[in-house]
């Protein structure tokens, strides 16, 4: 049995016998999506207090209770940067970070999108200060390669979007 260190309404951190912390996220499901346009990938930039600067994100977040994953993507993608999609293609799905968390993120890529008619970060939560971005394909793949802060996720999804064939690497 693990011991709780630390415990919130969306998570609890735990530690187990041997000494590792664990967190388990009560709302485990999230969404995340490559959204092209234009041969430019839309990032979000977003502080994260965990590293200390500012990192280039997909759009997504969790998805709430009763929420299914394309209706939750579609929100976060409107509320984090003014923007709709008509199709989304379901790609799968990956933990993250499986050796820290239980958070599982489900994949989707669109190239169908619209204004929505609010103002970019309208509809953002009080606490979040998110920036998108429509960054060049190439620029997206040199900010990997170099080692710029870059989530993880971005990488993943730019993959399943090659192994689908929605996009090319060139």
């Amino acid at each position: 049995m693990n011991r709780i260190v630390y415990l919130t309404d969306y998570y609890a951190v735990e530690e187990n016998r041997q000494k590792d912390i664990v967190v388990i996220d009560h709302i485990p499901e999230s969404a995340a999506v490559i959204a092209v346009h234009k041969g430019c990938l839309l990032l979000v930039n977003q502080h994260r207090e965990a590293v200390d600067e500012i990192t280039w994100e997909l759009p997504g977040g969790t998805i709430k209770p009763g929420e299914g994953s394309t209706e939750a993507v579609r929100r976060e993608l409107e509320e984090e940067t003014g923007l709709l999609c008509r199709d989304l293609h379901f790609m799968g799905n990956a933990y993250p970070m499986a050796s820290l968390a239980n958070r599982r993120v489900n994949f989707y890529f669109t190239d169908e999108i619209k204004l929505s008619g609010e103002p970019v970060g309208s509809k953002q939560d009080q606490d979040e200060d998110v920036t998108a971005v429509w960054v060049p394909l190439r620029d997206v793949y040199r900010k990997i390669k170099e080692g710029d802060p870059v989530d993880a996720m971005v990488g993943h999804g730019l993959l399943l979007s090659r192994l689908y064939n929605f996009l090319a690497i060139d």
